[in-house]
């Protein structure tokens, strides 16, 4: 493809000089909005610094670019840096996403149907006409480079005095370039393309660091079974539900009526409030959660390469069946692999690629009913109220609040429009959850629980933020604060005995998914001494303070 600028003849540091003018102006508005938005101004000198800004990204472009554009390789790289900048781009100026490494991992686990949810209209053209279109242009210049040793030596020049101009501005306004970035480190996750250049750099090291011996841990871990009931809990993961619109939690809106009425008639159903995710996208909370690590312990190098919670019970005995609804299980069903149910099945309840919840009961009543004996560990992966297509997450059933927000370009929807989508989609989950317990309530044979809680929460547009994602030092409670529920049988009761009041009680504590792990134990059969469990922490365990009490 050949435009009229393949008849330009520009130097290389002219070209670098235009592209890092595009990158500071057009591509890093994101930035420049939200610096501008955060900085305090007092009307004196000392805001003069903020004004720095856009010149010093510049010049900062500058010296990197004049390295990277080196003959022929520089045809490469900086037409990738221009698609990609303008990607990362469009999704921070409407979404408000930071792109640091964790969102790179987040990136590239997306599925193709969840990819192509994101592609819309305006996206595209956003992509077109500051991504590919400059991209073409650049290759198509014909640049005009000088003899070699001219070339390095007006390169060095230009670094220099770009280098120059940094330093003169650092003597005057170093420490408030330190104060602001120091409250404000996150800022640095919208400078593209650095933000990217980062991101890839950092999982490059962390891949690397990844080629570690695997870790076996509570090698002698075993059941210790005192009755002879078969032991059954479902985990059911959940996705992007968040504390703020659960209607068991004090939410304006009823979107769990169903829990609501067990809650009512009497069920041992605990509601947990006060709850908070390992990470803000699914990719480092469901591995964290999983681990025994906490979340300030969390390293997903190690937690990729130790047992995690599946595999010690499957060690100790229990069958475990993961049914999954969602992308993949993030590395952490790999050693017992996973039952995909959205993959090419043809059903209502799938629309391109990607399936509503009630897609995992037939296989979830297979897995009851095979190994009648055996312990059991379902886990159900779900897809939630994953954005930003809400509106596909329920059925027209579950359409209880109107109007609704029915695209996935959510920026354009009202606020009201789109909260509404939203809780349609916890309605749909909450009545997902009493199908899985009325399965678990037809075998009275059983001791039988239920352990429901969501990865991570999600933003509706609040100070301007939508999705998750954001790093988690600076995010909004909104995708921090996440719902959690335990219901057990009658027969696990009684089997099992502990102070229900005591669990009531402690409902209203805080938690967060630190105390998976460790509840899991407690609510299966397991030997949880240190011979058996040696990672085993009583204190994380949620029942722990309640065990071994006669209501």
């Amino acid at each position: 493809m050949k435009f009229k600028c393949s008849t330009w003849q520009l130097s290389s540091t002219q070209l670098v000089a235009i592209v890092s003018f595009y990158f500071t102006v057009v591509l890093n508005i994101p930035f420049f909005r939200e610096s501008f938005k955060l900085y305090e101004f007092t009307q004196t000198s000392a805001d003069y610094f903020i004004y720095t800004m856009p010149l010093v990204l510049f010049v900062a472009l500058n010296i990197v670019l004049n390295i990277l554009a080196l003959l022929i390789v520089h045809k490469i790289i900086i037409p990738l840096l221009l698609i990609l900048g303008s990607a990362i781009s469009y999704n921070s100026l409407f979404f408000n996403v930071y792109f640091d490494r964790n969102m790179l991992n987040n990136v590239l686990q997306t599925n193709v149907a969840e990819s192509y949810r994101m592609l819309t209209p305006s996206y595209l053209a956003w992509l077109f006409c500051l991504g590919i279109l400059p991209a073409l242009v650049y290759l198509n210049i014909k640049i005009k480079y000088r003899k070699w040793y001219k070339e390095i030596a007006v390169r060095l020049a230009t670094i220099f005095a770009a280098s120059l101009v940094i330093g003169l501005i650092a003597s005057q306004y170093y420490q408030s370039y330190a104060s602001f970035f120091r409250n404000h480190k996150y800022l640095t996750h919208l400078i593209v393309p650095s933000n990217f250049v980062g991101a890839t750099i950092g999982k490059i090291k962390r891949d690397r660091l990844a080629n570690q011996p695997f870790i076996k841990q509570a090698e002698q871990v075993k059941m210790l079974k005192k009755d002879n009931y078969r032991t059954v809990s479902v985990i059911v993961v959940g996705e992007t539900t968040r504390a703020a619109n659960w209607g068991l939690s004090g939410y304006a809106r009823q979107t769990t009526p169903k829990m609501a009425a067990r809650i009512a008639q009497g069920d041992n159903l605990f509601n947990f409030s006060e709850v908070t995710s390992c990470g803000t996208a699914t990719a480092v909370s469901v591995p964290c959660l999983f681990s025994s690590q906490t979340r300030k312990q969390y390293d997903e190098v190690i937690a990729k390469n130790q047992d995690n919670l599946i595999d010690i019970l499957n060690r100790a005995g229990v069958k475990i069946v993961w049914i999954q609804n969602n992308s993949d299980s993030k590395n952490v069903a790999d050693r017992i692999g996973e039952i995909n149910v959205f993959k090419g099945v043809e059903s209502p309840l799938c629309v391109d690629g990607e399936c509503q919840d009630n897609i995992m009961l037939p296989e979830l009543d297979k897995a009851l009913a095979e190994n009648p004996t055996q312990d059991l560990v379902v886990v159900l992966h779900t897809i939630g109220s994953h954005g930003p297509t809400y509106y596909e997450r329920y059925t027209e059933a579950e359409r209880l609040f109107t109007p609704t927000c029915d695209t996935n370009n959510i920026n354009k929807c009202s606020r009201e429009e789109l909260v509404n989508t939203y809780d349609n989609s916890v309605v749909y989950l909450d009545q997902f959850l009493d199908k899985v317990i009325e399965r678990l309530e037809a075998h009275n044979e059983w001791k039988s629980s239920l352990y429901y809680f969501s990865d991570h929460g999600e933003s509706l547009g609040e100070k301007g933020i939508y999705l998750h994602g954001t790093p988690y030092a600076f995010a909004p409670e909104e995708q921090t604060h996440i719902p959690m529920l335990l219901w057990f049988s009658p027969t696990w009761i009684k089997h099992k005995p502990f102070d229900l009041a005591c669990v009531r009680k402690n409902a209203a504590k805080a938690y967060s998914h630190d105390n998976v792990f460790h509840t899991v134990f407690s609510l299966m059969d397991i030997d949880m001494s240190k011979a058996s469990l040696p990672m085993y922490d009583e204190k994380l365990d949620m029942l722990a303070e309640c065990a071994h009490k006669v209501e």
